[in-house]
């Protein structure tokens, strides 16, 4: 599905959209809807930074694990402009939960501690040196400033791995124990997948 608004294309999975409408329609407490209401928030941050460094997207690819946001001009950003668009979703993650968690102590609702939670939760997820994570990309741009490609890679490569496989493993005795939480391990077993995938050149 295609959004415009603007000059920014927003392409939304299809697998996407069953989804969120099923949550829409089943999830009574709204907890995965704040949830959203928070990955949009973090997205937000990016934009911010690629909106003050004249590189503000024409096209957001949103699927069921992630969202890419197409910046055509990266290559004309210094490094600190690029750490700055990276880790500006955590910043503002940041920001509002801490916002949210002093809003629920003074007025104590519910809404307001899931908020908090779900901000907090995305904050660390996404600090995690993991490649196409928003840590793993500021790793990635820190190495790259010093090493060649091909050794920031090899290291980007082994950090992830070694990251995610305990993930995956947590995940899958998660799932055992619950018999319902499948949401960790189908995430790292993706991001493993796609990591491994990007390991593989094309034949010329």
């Amino acid at each position: 599905m295609k959004i415009r608004l603007g000059n920014l294309n927003i392409f939304v999975s299809l697998p996407l959209c069953c989804i969120m409408t099923a949550v829409v329609l089943l999830d009574t407490s709204q907890t995965v809807v704040l949830g959203c209401l928070s990955a949009i928030l973090h997205e937000l941050g990016h934009l911010i930074f690629m909106k003050k460094y004249n590189s503000f997207p024409r096209n957001i690819k949103i699927s069921l694990f992630d969202v890419a946001i197409i910046d055509d001009n990266r290559k004309s950003h210094t490094l600190k402009q690029e750490l700055l668009i990276a880790l500006g979703g955590v910043m503002m993650n940041f920001i509002f939960g801490a916002i949210f968690f002093v809003l629920f102590l003074n007025l104590n609702y519910d809404f307001l501690l899931i908020l908090a939670g779900a901000n907090i939760l995305l904050l660390v997820y996404n600090l995690l040196p993991v490649d196409t994570l928003d840590g793993g990309q500021a790793l990635y741009l820190i190495l790259s400033s010093h090493l060649p490609e091909a050794s920031t890679e090899r290291i980007m490569l082994i950090v992830s791995l070694v990251i995610l496989f305990p993930c995956a493993v947590l995940g899958f005795l998660l799932l055992i124990e619950s018999r319902y939480n499948f949401t960790l391990l189908l995430t790292s077993l993706y991001l493993i997948a796609v990591i491994l995938l990007k390991q593989v050149k094309p034949v010329r």
